[in-house]
């Protein structure tokens, strides 16, 4: 039966990284691979210059804000009366448009830290910074130690990966026909039942084949970047036959294989359906024929060429 290699591909959250995008010094490490976590879970603390001083700014900014609004609550009320200068209210207005773009602006750096507003205050007083994971999953990597201090945007601190509703991606090369049935074949396992779930509309340019994407039937979950081979159940096919790929002869672009007879053999045109490896399936060939496993070397063993 035709074949090609199969992995199985991450789905959207089966794998994440966490890093630091701004300078930062280790302070605590709360996991260790192998360990199951949960989406939220604290996988380290770190200490980050930068996002310290933003949080200090906000804390200022926000005290300002909150006293130049005080102040120009009271000048309206006297304006009301007659009694406050319109270059006061001005001046009052100017002093807390800049507070509230100050606080915003360090509000933008803590968000690039992964923190808000409400975590400003014990980031101001030098608390450390939680690193969350993004996802469900088992901890693969643990690469931050105690004390280290990583570059912003440097290499994750942790890996986390997790199992999910497998697809898996194979790569034929040629186009399959649309009634073909599939089936994963792993070490040690009996074949898995395959459903295609899409077809790329054009062949990869690289290499010329066309990627074919499958879920198992029934869906079960299989590791992220597991490896195997799909293969094409000759079975699901009317009129289709697996015969060694050098049983192929093409000439004039026309496939033929030499069939077994009482005089010698015979050459009987076929249809290639797919290739792989040593195997090819053809359309033509009948089911009691039987086939030259390697044509070229009959034809020159009987100088017919």
């Amino acid at each position: 039966m035709t074949e090609a290699p199969a992995r199985v591909l991450p789905s959207p959250e089966g794998a994440a990284v966490v890093g630091v995008p701004l300078r930062a010094s280790v302070s605590r490490v709360a996991v260790r691979p192998g360990q199951q976590v949960k989406k939220g879970h604290v996988l380290m603390e770190v200490r980050m210059p930068e996002a310290v001083q933003a949080a200090g700014r906000h804390q200022a900014a926000t005290l300002r804000r909150e006293a130049y609004a005080r102040r120009r609550e009271q000048l309206l009320a006297l304006q009301a009366q007659g009694m406050a200068r319109l270059t006061e209210l001005a001046e009052a207005e100017t002093q807390l448009a800049e507070a509230q773009a100050e606080t915003q602006a360090a509000l933008a750096l803590l968000a690039v830290a992964g923190l808000n507003a409400a975590d400003a205050a014990a980031v101001a007083r030098g608390g450390p910074v939680p690193l969350r994971s993004p996802v469900e999953g088992i901890v693969t990597e643990v690469s931050g130690v105690l004390g280290e201090t990583r570059a912003g945007g440097g290499a994750p601190l942790v890996r986390i990966m997790r199992g999910g509703e497998a697809l898996l991606e194979a790569r034929f090369a040629r186009p399959l026909p649309a009634e073909a049935r599939f089936e994963l074949v792993l070490p040690g396992e009996a074949p898995l039942p395959l459903k295609e779930a899409g077809r790329a509309p054009a062949m990869d340019p690289r290499d010329g084949t066309t990627a074919t994407w499958f879920i198992p039937e029934p869906p079960r979950a299989l590791p992220s970047g597991l490896t195997g081979r799909v293969r094409v159940r000759a079975d699901s096919l009317p009129g289709v036959s697996v015969v060694p790929a050098r049983a192929l002869l093409l000439e004039s672009g026309q496939a033929e294989v030499l069939v077994r007879t009482a005089a010698g053999f015979r050459r009987q045109p076929v249809e290639v359906v797919a290739t792989s490896g040593a195997e090819a399936l053809v359309r033509g060939a009948g089911e009691a024929d039987v086939v030259a496993a390697d044509a070229e070397a009959l034809l020159l063993a009987e100088g017919a060429r």
